[in-house]
């Protein structure tokens, strides 16, 4: 998979056209950016912009976003607006700079159906809410170490993962302790390792 930097900077302007408000900081444009492009990959077989997410604190995460961000407003496409938030840490908010980028022109109707979806279900959550739904999400849960690649076809275990979760904090923390969280990693390991196989014939 190729990572498409224009693609991702497009991505950007199309969300904070369309769904910026207050909420929208640096560590929730990471989340929706990874549920884009995470869902997309479980309808189509390819995600949106190619980019790899690792494993993160505060979530999945585009190491490389913040650079890009960077790149999109010395481009005049953004401007940064550097803040703090409820208890006095950094923050940072965005507004779009440039009207001529079309959502239209540049994302196939699959690409855009996903995009509106994910956008209006978590536009209204803050950025800690969204980050902690992110952790229960199974490709981050699934992924063992801080720093290792989110493999994408980890979202085809999601749908039985929804079987056995619900998002309350205690119903979380008690499937990933049950049974069927380890059945779920088995398969998990199962499909990684034939992978691995695959790639090394």
């Amino acid at each position: 998979m190729k990572e498409n930097t224009d693609k991702l900077k497009k991505l950007v302007v199309f969300i904070l056209q369309r769904f910026n408000n207050e909420k929208l900081t640096e560590t929730k444009l990471q989340k929706l950016l990874y549920y884009c492009d995470f869902n997309h990959f479980q309808q189509e077989k390819k995600s949106i912009t190619g980019f790899i997410y690792r494993k993160n604190n505060f979530g999945p995460t585009v190491m490389d976003l913040p650079k890009i961000l960077k790149e999109m407003e010395s481009e005049k496409l953004i401007t940064i607006l550097a803040e703090k938030n409820y208890y006095g840490s950094p923050q940072k908010r965005f507004s779009v700079v440039t009207k001529e980028i079309i959502p239209e022109d540049y994302f196939q109707d699959s690409e855009r159906l996903i995009i509106n979806q994910v956008n209006e279900a978590y536009k209204e959550l803050t950025p800690r809410e969204i980050s902690r739904l992110s952790h229960a999400d199974f490709p981050y849960a699934a992924t063992e170490n801080m720093g290792d690649e989110i493999d994408y076809t980890l979202v085809n275990f999601r749908e039985e993962q929804a079987d056995d979760i619900e998002l309350d904090d205690e119903d979380t923390v008690n499937f990933f302790n049950s049974s069927n969280f380890s059945t779920l990693m088995d398969k998990a390991d199962k499909v990684l390792r034939k992978k691995t196989q695959y790639a090394n014939c």
